[in-house]
């Protein structure tokens, strides 16, 4: 019978050989049994990538979605949020500015303007919310401010009052009227944004429209009856107490016939907020039967797997028993 030995240094590259293959397949059969994918894809789709192929595509299509409905909903309650504090801001001061006649003096009167004003700036502040980067209600043009200051608009109506010469109460509410419905009055002076956006894509089927600006009627109509209100707290339209307090009556009229307007605004907002929520479900509901499509595909045996490993780490433990015995090999002991 004939021996084969081998020398030293390729029995020592036989074994790493050997426990690096070992390692290779403990390795990749502990990442299958973790995963419960398979490591090697080609070899698992045998080239056939097709199905994987379309459903990875669709998976993107829909992380894409998801980023936008996530932005979307983002907006969407923003712009309700601003809506409730404009609410808030405008009936607490309709009320007594319908009373206005019934003021004992002017001090009340005029106390009542000056909070109107403030509520002008607040009611302002609030248009001009920003959603990260984006000015909610200011369009196409989002990276600046929706509206001008108050001062701006103010001083721009006094000067449109001045120029059509009104007197009377009536006349000066037509003039500030005249001037808010102007396309070169609230539209170019006051509102500083853009047209309104596109409808967004939130789905395969759907697109919801979130062109909300300041520059709507039911937004540009709140503004004109506190601007009305705030003239008479700077006290440059008029200084007759009588004109002020028809003024204050008529802002407060306007402020509540204005209140329906702004509930069907913030109710078209509710329909696209619903509109994103029922494209989020649906879309969230197509992820999950494509991961679970794809898991299908690529999916391991996690018996097989477990069994595999432990072959690999029962291989791994004799190489290395093989490896200890031989590096305590003496010439007494070979001989």
């Amino acid at each position: 019978m004939t021996l084969v030995s081998f020398g030293d240094m390729a029995q020592s590259s036989m074994m790493r050989r050997m426990t690096s293959s070992a390692k290779s397949d403990a390795l990749i059969a502990a990442q299958e049994l973790t995963t419960g994918i398979a490591a090697d894809i080609g070899q698992k789709m045998r080239g056939e990538f097709s199905n994987l192929t379309g459903i990875e595509a669709s998976l993107s299509r829909l992380g894409g979605y998801k980023t936008v409905t996530d932005n979307a909903t983002l907006i969407a309650d923003s712009m309700q949020k601003v809506f409730a504090h404009i609410d808030l801001l405008t009936d607490g001061v309709s009320a007594p500015l319908l009373n206005a006649t019934t003021l004992e003096n002017t001090n009340t009167l005029d106390a009542l303007a000056h909070d109107a004003a403030q509520r002008l700036d607040s009611v302002i502040a609030a248009l001009n919310t920003k959603a990260g980067d984006s000015t909610l209600f200011a369009g196409v043009e989002s990276d600046g401010p929706a509206l001008a200051s108050s001062d701006v608009i103010l001083s721009a109506l006094e000067a449109a009052i001045s120029g059509d010469g009104a007197v009377t109460a009536d006349e000066i509410e037509a003039s500030v009227t005249a001037w808010f419905e102007s396309p070169t009055g609230y539209s170019a002076v006051a509102y500083v944004g853009g047209n309104g956006t596109s409808a967004i894509a939130i789905s395969a089927e759907d697109k919801v429209d979130l062109a909300f600006t300041a520059n709507d009627p039911t937004l540009r109509d709140t503004i004109k009856s506190l601007a009305l209100v705030a003239l008479v707290d700077r006290g440059t339209a008029t200084a007759d107490p009588d004109i002020k307090t028809d003024l204050a009556r008529k802002a407060g009229n306007s402020l509540l016939q204005n209140q329906a307007d702004r509930a069907v605004l913030a109710g078209r907002l509710g329909l696209a907020q619903a509109q994103i929520d029922q494209a989020q479900t649906r879309n969230t509901a197509e992820t999950s039967a494509l991961n679970i499509a794809r898991s299908d595909l690529l999916s391991v045996d996690p018996y097989e797997a477990a069994t595999r490993l432990e072959a690999s780490q029962s291989q791994l433990e004799t190489l290395y028993s093989i490896t200890a015995r031989l590096s305590r090999l003496s010439l007494v002991d070979y001989l």
